[in-house]
Order: structure tokens, then C-alpha cells, then sequence
């Protein structure tokens, strides 16, 4: 069902006629009609959203223009700049969906979110290839955001038929609750992964110390000072996690390309939900050397307290 005031995709409409009523109520600054709409791109789905050309960048203030005219004329397509980077389109392009031609007039940005993966078109645009059926979805822009509850109370009382009314705070809410299991969900994982890479590489480490206990001993016995074999086995541990570290974020990179690729296929989205930063790869090498410096704790230990004698006889 088109719920009024926030995001869904659905087959059901809701009758235009309905919008003069909702305009009417007190505190209701403005209502916008929305058609959504799911199209085939070069590389997956778009969600194309159609929307009336004096009021969408009302109801999207944070949309700022890149490249190119956003007024959505008829037969034109305004695509947010994730989009066109990840289909390959760039303005003066054309999209095809069905019997419909749609030139690339402009590109728009949000910064992030939702927002910079979507096509927008005009109203009328949309509306023509839906047979007029009606919007899926009434965006209500509100004089006083504070008195959203007073509103929906009122909406509400119309019982319009199928209808779903909710404020921007209870989908945020939602939205945010789903987040937050992520996060705790991906945290899980990733400490985890943590603990058995300092598993690894602590077993590693020791495997190693231990079957070069000779080879130490006697780096001591001929001079060489604790800290001088300390530093190798720090520096062995850390070039192995270094080697680990750039490995995951290969198979990383892999990953997440294939896990956009299948969520295009399965759930047709059109965002990607994985994506590899500069900040992220860093934050990855910063725990590879954390993780070799941990790993290398023990070893180290055994090193400095090694008796040279004892070592020089070490099988």
C-alpha cells in the first residue's frame, strides 16, 4: 500500500482526488503526488520516481544540482549522481523504458542516502505510462513539523482506502531500529574475526618461535641484544598481517562487489549495499598491525626470557 509520507514501492494507487482534502487540513502546507516506478538500466534496476516539477525540490531540499537542468520537463530524466556513476550514464544520454524514450537532462546529489540512487521524472511523465491509475504515494510537507501527530489524527479519520499515514520520524524510527540490528550484527561479526585473526597469528608466531629457538639463541649468544630479536619477531608478525590485511581487502572489494550484484538480482535494488572507502581500507590496515603487534605478544615474551644456553640446545 502507498503509505503517505514515506518510502515503498507497491502496485496499488491511491485516487488524486484525495489531495485537494489533505490540502485542506490545518497545518498542511503542501501535498505531492508520487509515482514510483521500477525501470531496467544497463547494470540493474532503477527506481524511477515521478514527481511534480514545482514542488520535488520542495519536498527534496537536500538535492543539489551537478551537472546539467533538474527542471524535469516532459520526456526528460533527472538521475542522482550514484545512480549515473554506477549505470554509466552521464547527461545528453538516453534510458529506455518500454515504448518511452528519456533523455538525461541533469544530474543531482544528495551527499548520501536514498536519494542519489534514484531517476526523477515529471508528473505528467509518469503518470502517462501508469494510465492515470493514481500516485503510489501523497508526500504531506507540514507548516509545523511539531503538530505531525494533530495531522495524522486527521488523515486518518478519512479512511482512505488502503492507505498507510505515517510522520518521517516513525519510518526514521523504523529505518534506524533496522540499522542499529545491523550494526550490532556486523560488530558481532567483525570481533569475531578479530579474535580469530589474533588466534592465527599468535599460533603462527609461536609455531615459528618455537622452531627457531636455536636460531635466537644463538643470535644472543654471538651479541645480539634482546630488542634486536624482539624487533624480527615484531616485524615477521607484522608483515604477516600486513599480507593478511591487504588479501582480505581484495577478496573484500570481491565481495562486496558480488553481494551488489546478487541483492540487484534478488530484491531489485537499485543502491549498492556494500562499498569499499579510503577510509575503510585504512581502518583495515590500521587492525593488521594491531593484530600483528597483539599476535606477536607471546612470542616476544618467549623470546626475551629465552636462556642461551638452554636455546643453543633447543631440538
Amino acid at each position: 500500500t502507498g503509505p503517505v509520507g514515506t518510502i515503498g514501492m507497491t502496485s496499488d494507487t491511491i485516487n488524486t482526488g484525495w489531495i485537494s482534502r489533505i490540502e485542506a487540513v490545518d497545518n498542511v502546507a503542501d501535498v505531492c503526488p508520487i509515482i514510483r516506478a521500477q525501470w531496467t538500466g544497463k547494470k540493474g534496476m532503477i527506481m524511477a520516481l515521478g514527481v511534480e516539477p514545482m514542488k520535488w525540490r520542495t519536498f527534496m531540499p537536500s538535492l543539489k544540482t551537478v551537472e546539467g537542468e533538474t527542471s524535469l520537463k516532459p520526456g526528460q530524466v533527472v538521475l542522482g549522481k550514484g545512480l549515473a556513476e554506477a549505470e554509466g550514464f552521464s547527461v545528453g544520454d538516453t534510458i529506455k523504458h518500454g515504448q518511452t524514450s528519456y533523455k538525461v537532462a541533469g544530474i543531482v546529489e544528495a551527499g548520501a542516502g536514498f536519494q542519489d540512487y534514484f531517476a526523477y521524472i515529471s508528473w505528467d511523465s509518469a503518470n502517462s505510462t501508469t494510465d492515470g491509475k493514481g500516485a503510489s504515494e501523497l508526500w504531506v510537507r507540514l507548516k509545523d513539523p511539531h503538530r505531525d501527530k494533530e495531522v495524522v489524527r486527521k488523515l486518518e479519520g478519512f479512511k482512505i482506502p488502503g492507505v498507510k499515514i505515517a510522520t518521517r520520524k516513525d519510518y526514521l524510527g523504523a529505518a534506524n531500529d533496522y540499522i542499529e540490528y545491523a550494526w550490532y550484527l556486523q560488530f558481532a561479526i567483525s570481533a569475531i574475526g578479530v579474535l580469530i585473526a589474533i588466534t592465527a597469528a599468535m599460533n603462527t608466531m609461536l609455531m615459528s618461535t618455537y622452531e627457531r629457538m636455536r636460531e635466537f639463541a644463538t643470535l644472543r649468544a654471538i651479541g645480539a641484544a634482546r630488542t634486536t630479536v624482539i624487533a624480527m619477531v615484531l616485524t615477521e608478525s607484522i608483515i604477516l598481517s600486513f599480507v593478511g590485511g591487504f588479501i582480505g581487502i581484495f577478496f573484500g572489494v570481491l565481495g562486496s562487489g558480488l553481494l551488489n550484484r546478487a541483492m540487484i538480482v534478488i530484491l531489485q535494488l537499485s543502491f549498492p549495499l556494500a562499498s569499499i572507502t579510503v577510509p575503510l581500507i585504512v581502518e583495515a590496515l590500521a587492525l593488521s598491525l594491531f593484530v600483528g603487534l597483539v599476535g606477536a605478544a607471546i612470542p616476544s615474551i618467549l623470546v626475551w626470557r629465552i636462556d642461551i644456553v638452554s636455546g643453543l640446545r633447543w631440538e
